[in-house]
């Protein structure tokens, strides 16, 4: 009985380390590409609002001048 107690701990433990072993490691290269689409990302986003910020400003000057 002794014997199947260590071997189940053990067969746990092996489980538990391999569960964090699995991990990939990071690549700096897949983190810098990812970095450049979202700053593409964001420069549309900002585009986008400057330009609605804009029309909205001119509307109401158009506006405001009849």
């Amino acid at each position: 009985m002794n014997s199947r107690e260590n071997a189940k701990r053990l067969e746990e433990h092996n489980s538990v380390s391999d569960r964090f072993a699995a991990k990939a490691r990071l690549n700096l290269n897949d983190l810098l590409k990812r970095r450049s689409a979202e700053k593409q990302v964001d420069k549309k986003t900002n585009l986008i609002i400057i330009s609605s910020a804009t029309a909205i400003a001119l509307v109401v000057l158009l506006i405001l001048s009849l």
